[in-house]
């Protein structure tokens, strides 16, 4: 029996619902699988699984936000012959990334503005805060399987994916990043008939009466389709949502946010742009609330502006 482990890290749970969601895959799974720790699933205590020397599968989810994080993130995956980053926060930092737009101590101090801890033991250590950063900043994986959780899609390719690791003992000598190798929008079932789309203006999905069977963006309301890896079956798309791009850009290494801006930027407006001019764009562009927030959700971390800037300030 080979040895998998799941190691959470900073994790909201989604991924680990997800996975544990599966159940009879999960069946399928162990029967060349022992789980020697999960702590959602198995119980089994860290001490004891620190004991291993080695294990064959590690599959790590979430974030790494504090130094205790990092160190048992970094001790693990030295034990690991394969290494899975499993759901957006630990391929890509996730929506948690965006607190590297500030400084660690202040979202320390943010956060422990709103709780309230009380001890007897004067003693207490709180775990120590480190710049959040993704599994990927620490550790290279051979598996990402993004996704905020990871759809059916992702998960279905990394279990067929570990039962031929189970069988032939062999990975591709690559990193393998799971989904489908082209944009969302390619399959999208609101997918234009034409491939020119043109962006009557900016429009908060509020302000608009949606129609079902229309591409978001030809509505004016901002979707990440078009800069988006396909890992899903396009569920927030079906149930009238934009979507957001937890899957992460089309290729490992690329910046979604720029990919996508240069979408609106080709698309808004097309039609009047001889009327409206520069200074007509410049406001309806001004309409975007949250810029960072909108096109860098799930990818600041490994955002070329996020590289630019750690390069402006120095550090």
């Amino acid at each position: 029996m080979l040895k998998l482990a799941v190691l959470p890290g900073a994790i909201c749970g989604g991924c680990d619902v997800a996975l544990a969601s599966l159940g009879e895959r999960l069946a399928d799974l162990l029967r060349y699988y022992e789980i020697v720790y999960w702590p959602t699933v198995v119980d089994r205590k860290l001490t004891d699984f620190l004991k291993l020397s080695s294990i064959d599968v590690l599959v790590h989810m979430g974030g790494i936000s504090t130094e205790e994080e990092a160190k048992l993130a970094r001790e693990v995956s030295s034990r690991a012959r394969v290494k899975v980053s499993l759901g957006s926060c630990s391929v890509y930092g996730g929506i948690p990334g965006l607190n590297s737009l500030y400084k660690p101590i202040e979202v320390y101090e943010a956060i422990a503005s709103q709780v309230d801890v009380r001890s007897k033991n004067s003693d207490l250590e709180l775990p120590r805060p480190i710049e959040y950063s993704a599994y990927t900043d620490i550790v290279e994986p051979d598996v990402l399987a993004p996704g905020c959780p990871p759809g059916s899609i992702v998960l279905d390719q990394l279990f067929d994916l570990l039962l031929k690791y189970a069988e032939t003992g062999r990975l591709e000598p690559r990193i393998l990043l799971l989904g489908d190798p082209e944009s969302l929008c390619n399959k999208c079932p609101r997918n234009p008939k034409t491939t020119k789309i043109t962006m009557p203006g900016i429009r908060r999905i509020f302000e608009v009466k949606l129609d079902d069977n229309k591409c978001f963006l030809e509505q004016g309301v901002l979707c990440m389709g078009p800069a988006t890896r396909a890992i899903c079956d396009h569920s927030c798309i079906k149930a009238n949502y934009p979507c957001t791009g937890c899957g992460g850009p089309i290729e490992w290494g690329v910046d979604s946010g720029l990919s996508h801006m240069s979408s609106v930027a080709s698309a808004l407006m097309v039609d009047r742009e001889k009327s409206v001019l520069e200074a007509g764009l410049a406001r309806e562009l001004d309409k975007i609330r949250d810029v960072t927030g909108i096109f860098y959700r799930y990818t600041l971390r490994k955002s070329l502006t996020y590289k630019l800037r750690k390069l402006r300030v120095g550090e």
